[in-house]
């Protein structure tokens, strides 16, 4: 295990990450595989890490953002294919054949880089073909797509394997324009039928269809922010999947003081003691991820209870007042544990809460956690895993 010198972590718990995979493979049928979207480190809980315990859980495919995601799992050792959902340049399309990472293609001109590649039947770039069925963002308009995938299909480099869309309200409870999304593209699958082009992988579904309308997901689904235990909206049916969030963002205090009436905390003096005040000072500020925006709104957790974050969140610190434990408040010393993000006891602050806050999503929330924070991961009858990336050898 390596070292940290400082007790704020981010624990992630490989328990629940098996718990909530397994969840969706229960309610979705036996033929359907299962991609995990490992991009933005793992929505923040730590890619390799992730995708390691993906790969030995036996999920089918892994993707990311963009080719340097992909990377870093080739050069961690990792062997789980692995397909890069955004663009991907010409100049990286030998590099990701060459690290056998799967591409996604919608542009003449990576297609003409994939052209210049080495003829080998045993060592073809495979592809997936990305629609824009109503998104607006990356892909193919559907009535492009058929002539598109018709040169993709007849150049000897390329394994034409998948194709795929995204879906832009699958987290809504009104499932019209996800269903007229889901029309257009199999337009262009029935397209293809008739053409006699066979791609074996269409993949279609998101964390949310794969809650609400598995169905809708085709042969392959793509689960993201809810293999981390969190639902996408409110509007999806948690009745249907039970998820577990897997990460717990905590720390310690490192120092605590009692100040005088009339005292100011952190920059701008913001909140000043009412009375004599026990004070605890927390390692973790907005370097971390744990944003100014919090200031004056946020609470952690100290012994089971809410505790209000006093005076301007700071870069690398933040401050606590303890005078709602009234007497207690002199038994909490330095090592004290914080959690702020996270249960302790019976209580919890999620990160829906601190999105809230911020006036964001949850999404943003875990992304944000930034890269000096260690990842400690963890499992029932096993030895903690801290992985410090500042640290790395």
């Amino acid at each position: 295990m390596q070292a940290s010198y400082r007790p704020t972590v981010a624990e992630i718990n490989l328990d629940d990450l098996r718990a909530n995979y397994e969840a969706f493979r229960k309610v979705l049928p036996a033929e359907t595989k299962f991609m995990g979207c490992v991009k933005g480190n793992a929505y923040g809980h730590g890619a390799v890490e992730v995708t390691r315990e993906l790969e030995r859980l036996g999920a089918d495919y892994v993707s990311v953002a963009f080719l340097d995601e992909a990377l870093e799992l080739r050069q961690a050792g990792i062997l789980i294919p692995i397909l890069v959902l955004g663009y991907t340049s010409p100049e990286g399309i030998p590099v990701a054949w060459k690290n056998h990472v799967t591409v996604t293609l919608f542009t003449p001109e990576v297609l003409e880089a994939v052209r210049q590649l080495p003829v080998d039947p045993e060592h073809r770039l495979k592809v997936h073909i990305k629609i824009d069925s109503g998104m607006g963002r990356l892909g193919l308009l559907p009535a492009d797509a058929p002539d598109f995938i018709a040169e993709v299909h007849s150049v000897a480099q390329a394994e034409l394997e998948g194709m795929f869309t995204h879906f832009a309200k699958a987290d809504e409870s009104n499932k019209s324009y996800t269903l007229m999304q889901y029309r257009r593209f199999m337009s262009v699958a029935e397209t293809l039928r008739d053409r006699d082009i066979h791609i074996p992988i269409i993949h279609t579904g998101n964390s949310a269809t794969a809650i609400d309308t598995p169905l809708l997901s085709s042969n392959m689904v793509r689960v993201g922010i809810s293999l981390y235990g969190f639902y996408p909206s409110t509007e999806v049916n948690r009745e249907l999947v039970a998820l577990h969030p897997v990460m717990t963002l905590k720390t310690q205090a490192v120092y605590v003081k009692t100040l005088p009436p009339d005292w100011g905390i952190s920059y701008g003096t913001r909140y000043f003691t009412d009375s004599e005040e026990i004070i605890a000072t927390l390692p973790v500020g907005y370097a971390d991820g744990y944003s100014r925006m919090l200031t004056g709104k946020a609470e952690v957790l100290i012994r089971g209870r809410r505790v209000p974050v006093v005076g301007t969140i700071c870069m690398d610190q933040c401050m606590v007042t303890l005078k709602s434990f009234a007497e207690e408040a002199e038994q909490i010393k330095a090592g004290e544990e914080v959690v702020l993000i996270g249960r302790q006891g019976a209580v919890s602050i999620t990160a829906d809460e601190l999105a809230l806050h911020l006036g964001t999503i949850h999404y943003e929330v875990i992304c944000m956690l930034a890269h000096r924070v260690p990842r400690v991961y963890v499992r029932e009858g096993a030895a903690p895993n801290l992985v410090n990336p500042l640290l790395q050898t």
